[in-house]
């Protein structure tokens, strides 16, 4: 059965509309017309254009912020951008558009004849067909439940003291299987990479984790968050401004967000990931990586990209003999605390899970630590419940 490629001109100007209307419905278009920006992200959401012809300067949503929405929301229609602006503006915009992986297709300039409107429209008039019942496939059993699990790991300063700073807690995401396994998220961020659920998953640490920072304040208690960030982030531009609209809805302060990435992805020495990070730190966000090993690595790009912390998993050590005993060892972590500390960045001690390896990091002068031999890692309710008790960032115990 054949079916018509739908049209969604929004433009506020009526008489534009119209015309644009009258010359796609007389090539074989179904057209829809909306006046306010602020509309056209919902209507895309319900009509589902093949085509979107989009001004840039509208009342309510400009044509920039209808873009970024609509990369966001991953949109598979064509569009067609029309201004009355010069060429550079809208080329401009056509290429924001394509890094948002949207199908922008030809630019509009106003005022445009009827002959300009039939070219830009007429790549997007192949037969369209209603698509046809497919075979169901049968899917594979998956072992898992999807059952996320949102946990919180308070960090204590251990030899810098937190004068006039606020309490820093860590998002522990979790995954937790049918079989009863946990998943912890060094774990999770590798087989998001399979999977292809990383920014999705990311997302939904990250709302809620808004949402329980706002319950948090609702009493007296705002403490900073550190919520680690998936790379697949770092690959897209719009990145910085989503995080800074979702921030803001949720009234938190982005100094009190740290978003925290590995280390791999933030040494590789991408322009794309300078341009996002650098973005991200314009905006206010802090930014943390996450060093699985000795450090060395890191050691290098210390002064050379915008971050503010350095969190070194310290599981490992449990692995060494003598590691307390260790001059190279301790001689290296002491050297990367010291050089971190002249370049104003901090440095964390993550899995303290032993009054040994404490005791090392604190003479190698870490700034802070978390692990079980602080407190482990517990939910949003029992956090809150144990700062209105005052013992939050008092607890110092083993397992």
């Amino acid at each position: 059965m054949l079916s018509k490629p739908s049209l969604l001109v929004a433009d506020d100007e009526i008489e534009i509309g119209e015309i644009v209307k009258a010359v796609a419905e007389g090539l074989g278009f179904e057209v829809t017309c909306v006046g306010e920006g602020s509309t056209v992200v919902g209507m895309v959401d319900r009509i589902k254009p093949d085509v979107i012809a989009l001004d840039l300067r509208m009342p309510g949503f400009d044509g920039v912020e209808i873009i970024r929405e609509l990369g966001k929301k991953q949109c598979k229609s064509g569009i067609l951008l029309m201004s009355g602006m010069d060429q550079r503006t809208l080329t401009s915009v056509q290429s924001l558009g394509n890094k948002s992986n949207l199908n922008i297709g030809s630019t509009l300039t106003k005022p445009m004849s009827i002959g300009a409107i039939q070219i830009a429209l007429s790549p997007y008039l192949e037969t369209k067909r209603e698509p046809t019942e497919q075979p169901k496939i049968e899917l594979p059993e998956i072992s898992f439940d999807f059952g996320p699990a949102f946990l919180y790991e308070p960090e204590v300063h251990i030899s810098v003291p937190n004068e006039g700073n606020a309490p820093r807690i860590r998002v522990h995401p979790q995954w937790h299987m049918d079989d009863h396994r946990v998943i912890d998220a060094h774990e999770l961020s590798l087989l998001n990479r399979n999977w292809g659920i990383g920014k999705g998953l990311s997302k939904m640490i990250f709302k809620k984790s808004l949402e329980n920072n706002q319950t948090w304040a609702n009493k007296a208690f705002r403490p900073a968050l550190a919520i680690p960030l998936d790379d697949s982030f770092l690959t897209d531009l719009s990145t910085p401004d989503f995080l800074a609209i979702l921030t803001d809805k949720y009234h938190v302060p982005r100094e009190m967000l740290a978003l925290e990435i590995m280390e791999e992805s933030i040494t590789s020495g991408k322009d794309i990931v300078r341009d996002i990070l650098s973005r991200l730190r314009i905006k206010g966000f802090k930014i943390d990586v996450l060093v699985k090993g000795d450090g060395e690595n890191i050691l290098h790009a210390i002064g050379k990209l915008p971050i503010d912390q350095i969190n070194i998993d310290m599981s490992f050590l449990s692995e060494k003999n003598n590691f307390q005993s260790n001059m190279e060892t301790e001689f290296l972590y002491s050297s990367l605390t010291s050089v971190a500390n002249k370049n104003g960045i901090k440095v964390c001690a993550t899995h303290v899970n032993s009054a040994e390896i404490l005791e090392f990091v604190q003479k190698c002068s870490f700034a802070s630590a978390r692990g079980t031999q602080i407190l482990s890692s517990t939910t949003a309710n029992e956090i809150l419940t144990l700062h209105q008790n005052g013992k939050l960032f008092t607890i110092c115990r083993t397992q």
